[in-house]
């Protein structure tokens, strides 16, 4: 959701975060292009909302993933106004050790984060219910050998 500030005279957000990717939603020429021509990883219509939303001189922050091929973003439209484009992915590998740490202490708990144990053998049903957002399912755990 996007909130006009009276800063920026009611043009645009400051700063924008995409946090969907390329999951989101797209129109049927994008879900043709992508699932059946590979021309790109997604939909970026998430990505464009931000472009567009966005006060010129503004911020675009992407958390949301996407995959190496991707087309039909508004980039000439993010070059033309101005913005600052931020995004990476999650160093993983540089920061388990200190999550580690951290769950040794008890300062996390993974447990609490996790709404639905869905055994293995149960999977495509969990798969199901992830996908249709069915239940509150938001973080999942997959675990085997428990009925």
């Amino acid at each position: 959701m996007v909130h006009l500030k009276k800063e920026t005279d009611y043009l645009g957000a400051d700063v924008v975060i995409d946090a969907v990717g390329a999951e989101a939603d797209g129109n049927f020429l994008q879900h043709v292009t992508a699932s059946k021509l590979k021309l790109q990883g997604g939909s970026p219509v998430a990505l464009n909302w931000a472009i567009d939303s966005v006060r010129k001189g503004g911020t675009v922050s992407v958390v949301g993933a996407y995959g190496p091929i991707f087309s039909a973003v508004k980039f000439g439209d993010a070059m033309n106004k101005g913005l600052t484009l931020r995004m990476n992915q999650c160093p993983v590998k540089r920061q388990w050790p200190r999550l580690f740490e951290h769950i040794q202490n008890g300062y996390l708990k993974p447990s609490e984060l996790v709404t639905h144990r869905i055994p293995l053998e149960h999977i495509a049903e969990g798969y199901h219910m992830f996908s249709a957002k069915l239940d509150n399912i938001i973080k999942p755990l997959v675990v085997a050998g428990q009925s």
